[in-house]
C-alpha cells in the first residue's frame, strides 16, 4: 500500500468517515426528531465529530483541482429552515469568536441551523466525495476537510456546542413541561 493509500484508508481516518456519515444522516433526519432528541443527539455526534477530526492525517493535496460539491444551496437552505424551525427560539446565540467582534459596540448574534447547515455542507461534500471510492480524491476530500476544520468548522462546531448546551440545560419550567410531553 502506497503512503497515500495509507492516510486513505488509515484507522483514523475511517473513524472520521463514520462519524461524518452518522452526523449527516442524523442532520437530515432533522424533522424526525423533537427538538430535545435533536439537541441530545448533536451534543453526542459533535464532539465526536470535532475529536475524529483532529486525528485525520495531514499531508499535501495530489491534484489541485477543485473538489466537487454535492450540497447545492437549495438543499442547504432547506436543511437549515428544517433546523430553524425545530429549534425556533433556541436557535440565536451571542457569538464571542467572531473576528469583528472586537471592533464592534453590540453583540454579534449566531444562529445554531446556519451552523449546523454550514458544518453539514462541508461534511456531506466530504462523505459523497470519499463514497466515490477513487483513491487521489478521497486522499485530497480528507485534506481539504481538514484544512476547513482547522479554518472554519472546527471552530463553528465548538461555538455551537456551547449554544446547545445552553438549550439542553438551561430551560425555564415551562420547556420542560413541554419537553416532557
Amino acid at each position: 500500500m502506497s503512503e497515500r493509500e495509507d492516510i486513505v484508508f488509515s484507522r483514523n481516518t475511517v473513524e472520521f468517515v463514520t462519524v461524518a456519515a452518522e452526523f449527516c444522516a442524523d442532520v437530515e433526519r432533522t424533522n424526525e426528531h423533537s427538538r430535545k432528541d435533536f439537541i441530545a443527539t448533536l451534543l453526542k455526534l459533535l464532539p465526536l465529530l470535532y475529536l475524529t477530526a483532529l486525528m485525520l492525517p495531514a499531508d499535501e493535496r495530489i491534484n489541485d483541482d477543485d473538489l466537487e460539491d454535492f450540497v447545492t444551496e437549495d438543499s442547504y437552505e432547506v436543511l437549515r429552515m428544517t433546523i430553524f424551525d425545530l429549534l425556533t427560539d433556541k436557535d440565536s446565540y451571542l457569538d464571542v469568536f467572531v473576528a469583528d467582534m472586537k471592533y464592534s459596540d453590540t453583540p454579534v448574534t449566531k444562529s445554531i441551523s446556519e451552523d449546523i447547515a454550514d458544518i453539514y455542507q462541508d461534511i456531506k461534500n466530504f462523505v459523497c466525495l470519499f463514497r466515490l471510492g477513487i483513491n487521489e480524491t478521497m486522499h485530497d476530500a480528507i485534506i481539504e476537510c481538514k484544512e476547513h476544520f482547522a479554518q472554519y468548522w472546527g471552530q463553528t462546531l465548538v461555538n455551537t456546542m456551547r449554544a446547545l448546551h445552553d438549550a439542553r440545560y438551561n430551560t425555564n419550567d415551562d420547556e420542560t413541561e413541554e419537553d416532557n410531553e
